[in-house]
């Protein structure tokens, strides 16, 4: 799932909304499941205030600074050491 949702934001940072809604419907279970947490009456603005800041964010995440696995594994390995 790693390298396919890089390629879908990726995708979705040069225009193609399919991509961007892909990303989104990953996402939307978990959405779904914190709107259950508050009131009936205040879901609905929860559910679009998340999925507005996920679109800002999808369009704006810097794929450049994304490490590749080994980088994050190298990464871990660092933190795991400073313990």
């Amino acid at each position: 799932m790693g390298n396919e949702m890089f390629d879908l934001v990726n995708r979705a940072q040069k225009g193609d909304n399919e991509a961007l809604y892909e990303v989104i419907a990953v996402f939307l279970p978990a959405i779904r499941s914190a709107r259950q947490k508050i009131k009936r009456d205040r879901q609905d603005d929860l559910e679009q205030i998340l999925v507005e800041t996920m679109i800002n964010k999808i369009l704006s995440y810097d794929l450049s600074q994304t490490p590749d696995f080994s980088a994050f594994c190298r990464q871990l390995h660092e933190v795991e050491n400073q313990s």
